[in-house]
């Protein structure tokens, strides 16, 4: 097993691994440590099934059961298909619009997952891309008086796109916004740390997004807006001082941990190609607002 970096910023490439055997303890320990200290795993060359796939995402913590059932797998629950594949009765097989705007996964639940793993099925012939942030980096870089603004204060979360005036809905998802509409009446809103310190390694990050984060705790919407824009700057600025944009190879298997970076699915494909990803979530151990720095 080779572990190789693939910017200077974070991500890094395993290759000489066979996931589909029996793996090592030590193997297993070197993947785990290269993911708390580059954020973003590709391991190349893996065709693991969906029950493979569960098997090994098994040893990183307990598997989160997406919330829309409907895109699941067969073989099982906790693999989530995203896809722009769309059946002949006009329902989507997967999560068209999953990702389109930059996020953590899962920012909107009390406990959020710790890690994705997303296995290439199908790569589209152009595009299909995934952004990655660095938001340890970007804490790092912000201006000390905005650090002082946002220490010890609280992001407003939701789930659902109505919610946010940030994001938009996609016409390409059939149902998408009778979809969001209800998660906007059933599903809280959640308040997670603006500044989140790493359970594991300690290191501080910025815990906030465009697609989750809707306001501050204790704020109007004019006064907390304007800093909620200052801080997804470093997010989207269009130099990605902070980044790594991720282009899929046939078979990648990609990991990446979700305290300490942001991401999103850049889109640029559609039909008649196709983009299929199976996607795992690993559960988080304990709320984070106990983490707050």
């Amino acid at each position: 097993m080779r572990i190789s970096p693939l910017s200077d910023v974070l991500g890094a490439e395993i290759t000489g691994l066979d996931l589909t055997r029996p793996i090592k303890k030590s193997d297993e320990n070197m993947i785990k440590q290269a993911l708390l200290d580059h954020h973003v795993i590709v391991i190349r060359d893996q065709r693991l099934t969906p029950v493979e796939q569960v098997q090994f995402s098994n040893r990183f913590g307990t598997l989160e059961v997406p919330a829309n059932i409907q895109h699941t797998t067969q073989e099982s629950e906790h693999v989530m298909i995203l896809s722009n594949e769309i059946r002949p009765d006009g329902t989507a097989v997967g999560v068209v619009d999953g990702g389109d705007f930059w996020h953590s996964d899962s920012s909107h639940i009390r406990v959020p997952s710790k890690i994705t793993i997303l296995q290439s099925v199908k790569n589209p012939v152009r595009g299909g891309d995934t952004e990655f942030c660095n938001m340890q980096a970007v804490y790092r870089a912000l201006p000390d008086e905005l650090k002082q603004q946002i220490d010890g204060k609280y992001g407003i979360h939701h789930v659902s796109k109505v919610r946010n005036k940030r994001v938009t809905i996609s016409p390409d998802r059939p149902g998408a916004k009778d979809f969001y509409e209800k998660q906007s009446k059933e599903r809280p809103e959640v308040i997670q740390p603006l500044v989140l310190k790493h359970p594991e390694t300690g290191r501080k990050a910025l815990y906030c997004s465009p697609r989750f984060t809707v306001g501050i705790v204790g704020m109007k919407d004019d006064e907390a807006d304007p800093i909620l824009d200052q801080l997804f700057s470093y997010i989207t600025d269009k130099k990605r001082p902070y980044h790594y944009r991720h282009k899929y190879k046939n078979n990648d298997l990609v990991l990446w941990d979700n305290r300490s970076l942001c991401h999103r699915a850049v889109g640029g494909y559609g039909l008649p190609d196709i983009r299929r990803m199976h996607r795992t979530v690993i559960g988080g151990d304990a709320p984070y607002i106990s983490a707050a720095a």
